[in-house]
């Protein structure tokens, strides 16, 4: 399954069990691998979400910079996550937009 956000794709695998079906979380919609589909962007180049951590790499050369990872909170049908880096914080907010876009808005 591949899904766009804003300008992320998201390739999901899934496998099956013998576990009865029950209602994913919210938050599982966004577990994955997501790649910025702009090879040339300036900003957030890959992101892969998981249970309760999102890892984020930025653009640098000659290799991406590694953010690192930080926990995230539920907030409504958002993710939140804090980014406390020597300067500065970041707050982001990551939201599926309809169509299948990730939004990740940047407060720092």
């Amino acid at each position: 399954m591949l899904r766009k956000i804003l300008g992320l794709g998201l390739v999901v695998v899934l496998l099956g069990g013998c576990a009865p079906m029950v209602a994913p979380p919210v938050d599982e919609r966004y577990w994955g691998a997501w790649v910025n589909e702009d090879p040339d962007t300036g900003g957030i180049t890959r992101i892969d979400i998981a249970p309760w951590t999102v890892h984020i790499w930025g653009s640098c050369e000659p290799t991406d910079c590694d953010w690192g990872e930080a926990p995230y909170a539920i907030h409504q049908d958002e993710l939140r996550v804090v980014w406390e880096q020597v300067f500065v914080v970041h707050v982001q907010i990551l939201e599926i937009m309809p169509g299948g876009w990730l939004e990740v808005e940047t407060v720092s």
